[in-house]
């Protein structure tokens, strides 16, 4: 019964490092920010970026909201919105790890 215990508290600690991934990497946010400013037709100081889990931004700003997709190997990231896939070509090349 205790190592049950300990196992799905173990579980539990390591769970969130299974959503991070590297489309969700806060590197995106200069370009979510850019790519919002322009949809919006709004400053960036009026836009309020938040991370979501997968990749996933959401911009709020001049009355407007939209979710933005991101993929990113460092940083280099692409961004698009939500509905639209992020094709493989228009993706940052890998980065090699020495």
């Amino acid at each position: 019964m205790r190592a049950a215990l300990v196992l799905a508290f173990a579980a539990s600690l390591l769970t969130p490092a299974c959503f991070t991934t590297n489309g969700a990497s806060a590197n995106a946010i200069p370009g979510v920010r850019v790519r919002a400013e322009k949809d919006f037709d709004c400053a960036q100081e009026q836009i309020r970026i938040t991370q979501q889990l997968g990749g996933r931004f959401e911009a709020i700003g001049c009355g407007h909201r939209a979710t933005y997709l991101t993929a990113c190997e460092g940083l280099q990231c692409t961004v698009e919105e939500q509905g639209k896939s992020i094709p493989w070509h228009a993706r940052p090349d890998p980065v090699s790890n020495p």
